[in-house]
């Protein structure tokens, strides 16, 4: 829908992991980046500096800082590959990304840090698995008595590792783990399963329940992904109604801004793609993908800003995990178990929320098309468009061998690469992959 708007604790530790280094702050608002291994050695810093049970808590705060930083930033980096956003700016190093012409040697999504400003993707949910799954292992080795709550801290914990994995494995060609070998997205989402399935057992054993759903909601994604539509089902059935967990944000550092309003509605580098300006179903404007015209030229003097108005300001919270989603997931379910009427039921109960006509159903073909339109625009903007896109294999937009536009000029065709290539940095210094 289209309209115009009325409108520290500072603690630091070294450690490797994927080949990478990283570095975790704990303080009031968490950061973290991997940098290169040309950096201070691991055993520079003393391991009595880490194993200290009264910094749990912020062992797993900073974690979860970390990934909504991260998840913020790929959400940005997702969307300008995909169909959701198109590129508004003249600084080259951010054409790849909309031209879907991203090369392993590009260190924007690579090596770039969270508090870069940056969109970037794989150092950054790296840097946010590896912090909880750290978190993880020391809480492994702490007792209850010295650890108070350390049982919900180990739920939190696997969940948040599990979130990163997920969006790793949806969103990059491939990675690594902890110098680990070259793992498939495949590879990448089962381990997110196991995280999640670890989160689950220990959040039923803290009675933690928002813990419980949302890792019962990532479980459904990873299975969804993975092909067990009856799996994925199952779990999202659990999910209650009304569940949200969101990712919060500031403007207090940069790190902690919520990067999709700064795109939009301050930098000015990215609009909204033609394909999602104008969201409706059946001639009715869609509220869930919702665009206001800003009526003003992007970065590059030329492209009309066009942005969304679901996250209207620097602190707008994002979705990680919600009821809608699981729904989505549900109806899929449904549909492959031969429950055709069980699916449309789902989509007319989320069309009756968003003030939407009814949906009349139809082939299960038809019903399928339809799900994957409720995501596009249920989902909007939450990090799930680049996945889709891979798994269900929708056309690219716009279509390969396409002009790519440049304020008043092109430079080169959209391509067809649609995920994140193991970085060249990451391929070249680590031990266990192949050059």
């Amino acid at each position: 829908m289209r309209r115009r708007p009325s409108q520290m604790m500072n603690w630091t530790f070294i450690a490797l992991g994927a080949g990478w280094t990283g570095v975790l702050c704990l303080a009031l608002v968490a950061c973290s980046d991997i940098t290169s291994l040309n950096q201070e050695s691991p055993s520079r810093v003393k391991a009595s500096d880490l194993d200290k049970p009264e910094n749990a808590q912020l062992l797993v705060t900073s974690a979860v800082g970390d990934f909504e930083c991260a998840l913020a930033s790929y959400i940005v980096s997702g969307a300008l590959v995909s169909d959701e956003m198109a590129n508004a700016n003249l600084i080259n190093r951010l054409w790849d990304y909309d031209r879907r012409t991203i090369l392993p040697t590009n260190t924007v999504y690579s090596t770039t840090r969270c508090d870069n400003g940056d969109p970037t993707v794989y150092t950054v949910l790296s840097t946010a698995r590896f912090d909880a799954d750290n978190a993880l292992a020391r809480l492994d080795g702490w007792t209850d008595e010295q650890v108070p709550g350390r049982i919900g801290l180990i739920a939190t914990a696997a969940a948040y590792a599990g979130y990163s994995l997920v969006l790793l494995g949806e969103g990059m060609c491939s990675a690594a783990l902890d110098v680990g070998p070259e793992l498939t997205p495949a590879q990448i989402l089962t381990e997110a399963g196991a995280r999640f399935t670890r989160a689950i057992d220990a959040a039923t054993q803290a009675s933690d329940t928002v813990t419980l759903n949302l890792a019962l909601l990532g479980r459904a994604r990873a299975r969804l992904d993975l092909g067990d539509k009856a799996g994925a089902g199952a779990d999202a059935a659990l999910v209650p109604v009304g569940f949200r967990v969101d990712a919060t944000y500031s403007g207090v550092k940069t790190q902690r801004e919520n990067r999709v309003f700064t795109t939009f509605y301050r930098d000015l580098i990215a609009t909204v793609d033609l394909p999602f300006r104008d969201a409706n179903f059946a001639g009715t404007p869609d509220p869930r993908a919702e665009v206001v015209d800003l009526g003003t030229p992007g970065a590059d003097a030329a492209t009309e800003v066009f942005a969304p108005t679901k996250y209207p300001s620097i602190d707008s919270p994002i979705p990680v995990g919600r009821w809608e989603e699981a729904q989505l997931i549900l109806a899929e379910a449904d549909l492959a178990a031969g429950d055709v009427g069980g699916a449309v039921g789902i989509i007319n109960t989320l069309h009756a929320n968003a003030g939407l006509p009814a949906y009349g159903g139809g082939t299960p073909e038809e019903v399928m098309a339809q799900i994957i339109e409720e995501r596009s625009h249920e989902l909007f903007l939450e990090g799930q468009r680049l996945g889709d896109i891979i798994r269900y294999g929708i056309p690219l937009y716009p279509p390969p061998g396409t002009p790519f536009s440049i304020g008043a000029g092109t430079s080169g065709e959209y391509g067809t690469q649609v995920c994140f290539p193991l970085p060249a940095a990451e391929r070249n210094n680590h031990p266990n992959i192949p050059d």
